[in-house]
């Protein structure tokens, strides 16, 4: 009886492990320019670590929970522009039967804005997002790649306004106005 009790109880905590799974949060691990982040308007690729990315996940759309654990983006220098730097992010209570389908999606703020993605979010915060898209846990083994975002597409974002861009549509509106009267 006392070795069954430690042996039911490290069944127990297997279980409960078993019910999340972990995916590859990286949009730089497929070569492909459909993964990159980039600004709205341009085909310039985001940089800057005070940008972050936060994986979304749920089992649809409308009930999407937020991986707490954002991933920054890459320097200005980096030869991977328009990528974040992530890692294995655990989606909670998901389950990891395979065939199961699980949406995901990708929002970026600024850390310099808002100290963390749920003000960002209360604040209006979010300078994009990608679409939802689909996720599927693999059969095992795993090929590699299995737990990467296939389906993940890049995004555009709508970067803040400068100081001086603001100064500048500012005087220029006044410029139409006087010009009116």
């Amino acid at each position: 009886m006392k070795k069954l009790i430690p042996l039911l109880v490290l069944v127990g905590a297997m279980a409960s492990h078993a019910q999340d799974w972990v995916v590859n949060f990286n949009n730089n691990v497929v070569n492909d320019p459909n993964h990159f982040v980039t600004i709205q308007g341009t085909t310039t690729r985001v940089t800057g670590t005070n940008l972050q990315a936060v994986l979304l996940y749920g089992a649809n759309a409308s009930s999407l929970t937020a991986n707490t654990v954002p991933a920054r983006f890459r320097v200005s220098t980096s030869a991977s522009a328009g990528t974040w730097q992530g890692g294995d992010r655990t989606l909670t209570g998901m389950g990891s039967t395979p065939g199961t389908v699980i949406q995901l999606r990708v929002d970026v703020f600024d850390i310099n804005r808002f100290a963390n993605y749920a003000a960002a979010v209360a604040g209006g915060g979010i300078l994009g997002s990608s679409q939802v898209f689909s996720y599927v846990i693999p059969t095992p083994p795993l090929a590699p790649g299995a737990t990467d975002l296939q389906n993940f597409r890049g995004f555009e974002i709508v970067p803040e306004p400068s100081v001086i861009g603001l100064g500048l549509v500012g005087a220029a509106a006044l410029f139409m106005l006087r010009r009116r009267k």
